[in-house]
């Protein structure tokens, strides 16, 4: 969004009906505990600030002590959206941490008072050396796997050439957002509100936030759906599953426009990006992550070319109807599922029954799901109702085996006693229907 004159990249404050979702305040949140794993592990449960080391308050646990770092102690200052005002302020910080990669600040006013030492190592701990099992590299930090998926973050944007993260007070500005009116590429993260300062909740924002200061380098000009969906993709890559309360409000309404349509002012949902980034995540691992990232195209057109490059014989749009099926089922056995976390069941519109025919619409990019209520020989019938074309999916489980086939004006289903089925529908553009079962 565009605030006084300045752009504002990505967030939210919180989670959905709570207010402050992406186009409100320009910020973005991770939400609560979760399970993650990569693309070739199976879910591992999380909990809130489990680093794998001695929590903030207890010291290093024999990992570095940062407050002898180079920069400690040397005054800076940063622009900060303030929530309240709606103003940027000049806010004095210092640096309290300089590692690798990162240079850490701490407002002043927060010092000693919200954030101490502790709790500025055992972020920096969690930012450059470690990451929880199930990520893409558990010996890494977040920023180091950002840039092992997604690209290098290029150090000439940086002033001292490392990654700048302030920790302020944004009065309700956002959880942590990068800053788009700053002079140079830095992360805010409010530190009032992220405690433990290093726990999953916060260090799943800079993960996420990292992924956008790399992709803008490459692409400033990337459609914000594909931005935030690789963005929460870098979440599961590091081995965090925090937006929980967003997913959970796209199971609960598939049929919204969450982000390829281009949603309204806060309409944006964060829960279906990380469907959909997770779920290209796990198709193609670091090549296609990397390749998306450093492709110059946008939206769909870039991520087929992506695909292209990484020699991926289907495109974007399939994999989407491909991601429709694996959110119902979520059996990676059956070929259509995550690995990296586990989630409820979607919402449906209910049972379809012979006989019975069912009117409705669709939000651009929304789903409808229908199960299938009675077995036997069947036919479904779908045609649409206006100048934008529906596409259907009807699919039949048997005998451990997922088949799917595209939905026509009538398409014979065989279902079995003891089989399941459903139908899901989707459509680029809003869009109407009618679906029928004899």
């Amino acid at each position: 969004m565009i605030l006084l004159g300045l752009t504002i990249a990505c967030g939210d404050d919180g989670a959905p009906g709570t207010g402050g979702s992406t186009g409100e305040d320009g910020t973005d949140t991770e939400m609560a505990e979760g399970t993650t794993a990569s693309p070739t592990g199976g879910a591992t449960e999380l909990a809130t600030g489990s680093s794998g080391e001695a929590e903030s308050s207890s010291g290093t646990g024999g990992l570095p002590d940062y407050s002898d770092s180079p920069c400690w102690g040397e005054a800076s200052s940063t622009l900060v959206y303030n929530g309240v005002t709606h103003n940027t302020d000049q806010v004095p910080a210092t640096c309290r941490a300089e590692g690798d990669r990162v240079l850490l600040y701490v407002a002043d006013e927060l010092w000693e008072s919200t954030v101490d030492q502790a709790a500025v190592n055992g972020l920096m701990h969690r930012l450059e050396l470690l990451t929880p099992e199930g990520s893409v590299d558990p010996g890494q930090g977040v920023v180091p796997n950002d840039e092992m998926v997604f690209g290098a973050l290029s150090e000439a944007q940086f002033p001292e050439g490392k990654l700048a993260i302030f920790v302020v007070d944004t009065s309700g500005g956002g959880d942590g957002y990068l800053c788009g009116w700053c002079s140079y590429p830095q992360l805010h993260l409010d530190g009032t509100i992220l405690q433990p300062l290093d726990g999953d909740y916060g260090v799943s924002i800079a993960a996420h936030e990292t992924f956008h200061v790399i992709h803008q380098a490459y692409d400033g000009n990337e459609s914000q759906w594909v931005d935030e969906s690789l963005a929460e993709a870098a979440m599961t890559a590091n081995g965090y599953f925090t937006d929980t309360d967003w997913l959970q409000s796209f199971l609960d309404q598939p049929d919204q426009n969450w982000g390829p349509g281009g949603p309204g002012l806060g309409e944006f949902n964060y829960g279906a990006a990380l469907l959909w980034g997770t779920y290209l995540w796990e198709r193609g691992s670091i090549p296609l992550m990397m390749a998306i990232t450093t492709e110059p195209s946008d939206g769909w057109t870039g991520i087929d070319a992506a695909l292209d490059a990484v020699g991926d014989d289907r495109d974007a749009w399939d994999l989407y109807l491909d991601m429709i099926v694996a959110t119902y089922l979520d059996d990676p056995a059956l070929g259509y599922g995550f690995t990296s976390f586990d989630f409820p069941a979607v919402s449906t519109e209910g049972d379809l029954l012979v006989g019975a025919t069912e009117m409705g619409t669709l939000a651009p990019y929304g789903i409808d799901y229908f199960p299938l209520g009675d077995t036997g020989e069947l036919s479904v019938g779908l045609s649409s109702l206006g100048p934008e074309p529906v596409v259907g999916q009807v699919v039949v489980v048997s005998g451990g085996a997922a088949q799917v086939q595209p939905l026509g004006v009538a398409t014979p289903v065989s279902v079995a006693p003891g089989d399941s089925a459903f139908v899901a529908l989707t459509a680029r553009d809003s869009a109407s229907y009618e679906l029928s079962l004899d």
